[in-house]
């Protein structure tokens, strides 16, 4: 490509000077304060003050239906969805929309699978079940994995809203994400559960409202839906069903509807962030009205991000922003459209800003308030015994390491992939290996402590190894994957009789992946499957060859789907059966 030079130099420094204007600090900085408003409220001026850890945690089980539904579904909608989805799309097109069944899979496996078993048990961690099923030592090593996993995915999610504030104020990437993580424990560490859930609800909304803002106006300057997908069609990102088998392709139908499914049935399932929204409702029946409203919210949330990818797509179809240098990176290009579109209304950028960093915040603060609980539930409440306010306070203490530690990670994070790619990645190290252990515990009676440990300990070390080695491989740029064509015939300075006869180039083409090994290979999106997979089949042959489990268990500790074929042996008075407290069952005889 040859160009004249001076044109597409200040064609680009015309355009990236759009920043923010005063209406949209405004808008941004009054939804910032909001949220610590709310932690002010119920940290201070509310009547369930936040000095017990029933209180603090499950918001003493009386939330209502909506607000902890709309909790949970912008838990699961983070930045990411907001800003990887979107630079997902403009690259490798719209085979992602699978997630639709993945969703729907997933509900269905919340409502009849696990919700049962969690909500008859009535704990804040939903690790204390797998020390009743097996013991302590698997609860432990399951609390651990999530840490893990929370401190891995919460820098991404800091990082991400980051990058798109950085973009539209030109302000360091590295002052930003200070503020986030300052705004978000603060309010997470005094206002408690309560204002997660309720601050939640409001940055959702906030959330929702930008993205429809969005399509509207992208929809509108495009010339409408049917010319939205024309170009879509032309620019060849319209991909429904690529049901090619190939598990090294970075992305298909079967990596999307299967592999992804598992990430998010461990995620939504079997996590202490999702079971403690389900606990602070009064009821089962309202649990499952949450799972239900969540579920719908998921799956539309995702497919509108999808739709703004299309957008996006359509606006630069013929000038790839990162080839004419209008933004550094792919993860920038949502922000940049949003405030390219939107620069004459003001304050409408700042809204729409506002959505990315309300899904980042929400995100972060279910997992910083879910994991100073299980921090203190499952390591410190059987070693130290202390009264109900130093346990409050203990807890909001951890919030704030919590944070603290997240902070320093995001100056690995910034030196991996893609946020989209990165995020899926880094969650299926751990997802799948703790959704092979509880499905090890509530769908086979016969399986033992033995099984489970070791079949997750070989489970997280593949998946370590794979995942670890992946992105090593895709920081010295050995492993590469080839984007669709990015075309710049439309870039200013941009001259078609020059020596380039072509005008789109396609990110990665030509590199041969095929001299890594093949497990380094493996499509991301099946992390989460593949470690399932591992720990169910392992942890079978284990408990196999060391005889099973030898006590009787309880069949409350089963899924409903199990019950039927196996029912609690006889409980003497003494023996609790593995039983808690609150389900213990006295037979005389053994259930046929």
């Amino acid at each position: 490509m040859t160009t004249t030079g001076s044109p597409l130099e200040e064609s680009a420094l015309q355009q990236t000077k759009l920043l923010f204007g005063i209406a949209d600090y405004s808008i941004f900085f009054a939804m910032m304060g909001l949220s610590v408003i709310i932690g002010i409220y119920y940290g201070f001026f509310a009547k369930q003050k936040q000095d017990n850890t029933a209180e603090y945690l499950l918001g003493s089980k009386q939330m209502k239906v909506f607000p902890v539904a709309m909790s949970l579904t912008a838990t699961h909608i983070s930045a990411v969805t907001m800003i990887g989805v979107p630079s997902e799309v403009f690259r490798y097109g719209t085979q992602y929309w699978a997630c639709a069944i993945s969703g729907l899979i997933v509900t269905i496996f919340m409502v009849y699978v696990f919700l049962p078993v969690f909500h008859e048990l009535q704990t804040a961690s939903c690790y204390a079940y797998l020390e009743q099923r097996f013991n302590k030592n698997v609860r432990t090593f399951a609390s651990f994995l999530f840490m893990l996993s929370c401190f891995l995915t919460c820098s991404i999610i800091i990082y991400t809203p980051a990058i798109a504030f950085s973009q539209v104020s030109g302000i360091d990437l590295h002052i930003v994400t200070p503020v986030i993580c300052c705004i978000c424990i603060f309010y997470t560490t005094v206002g408690g559960i309560r204002a997660v859930v309720w601050t939640d609800t409001i940055q959702f909304g906030c959330m929702v409202i930008a993205l429809i803002v969005v399509m509207i106006i992208g929809t509108v300057k495009l010339g409408g839906l049917s010319s939205v997908f024309k170009i879509a069609d032309v620019g060849e990102r319209l991909i429904w069903f690529n049901t090619d088998p190939d598990p090294t392709l970075r992305s298909s139908f079967w990596q999307v509807s299967i592999g992804l499914t598992a990430m998010w049935i461990s995620n939504v399932g079997v996590t202490p962030e999702c079971v403690q929204r389900f606990l602070t409702v009064p009821d089962m029946s309202s649990a499952k009205k949450a799972v239900w409203i969540f579920g719908f919210g998921f799956v539309i949330v995702r497919l509108l991000s999808i739709y703004n990818g299309l957008l996006v797509f359509g606006e630069y179809h013929e000038c790839d922003p990162v080839h004419s240098g209008l933004v550094q990176k792919y993860d920038q290009i949502f922000p940049y459209y949003v405030l390219n579109v939107a620069q004459h209304i003001p304050g409408l950028p700042g809204l729409i800003v506002v959505g990315i960093f309300s899904a980042a915040l929400s995100t972060l603060s279910t997992s910083m308030n879910t994991l100073s609980g299980t921090i203190y539930d499952d390591f410190i409440r059987s070693r130290y015994k202390m009264s109900e306010s130093a346990a409050s306070n203990v807890v909001k203490v951890m919030v704030v390491i919590v944070g603290i530690i997240c902070l320093l990670l995001v100056f690995v994070v910034e030196k991996l992939g893609s946020v989209f790619s990165l995020g899926i990645s880094m969650a299926g190290v751990t997802s799948g290996t703790l959704l092979g252990i509880f499905s090890l515990g509530m769908f086979s009676p016969k399986v033992n402590a033995k099984g489970a440990f070791w079949g997750a300990v070989i489970s997280l070390v593949t998946l370590c190894y794979i995942a670890v080695g992946a992105q090593l491989k895709i920081l010295d740029g050995s492993l590469q994957y080839e984007s669709l064509p990015l075309h710049y015939d439309g870039c200013l300075g941009f001259n078609s009789t020059g020596t380039e006869t072509r005008g789109f180039h396609i990110v990665g083409e030509g590199h041969d992946n095929s001299d890594l090994p093949w497990i380094f290979r493996l499509g991301f999106m099946y992390y989460s499957l593949l470690g399932t997979i591992i720990a169910i089949i392992t942890g079978i042959i284990i408990s196999y060859l060391t005889g099973g489990q030898q006590e009787p268990i309880s069949e409350h500790l089963l899924t409903p789907w199990v019950r039927h074929l196996y029912k609690a042996v006889r409980c003497v008075d003494d023996y609790d059966c593995k039983v808690p407290n609150n389900l213990k069952v006295e037979l005389t005889q053994v259930c046929k």
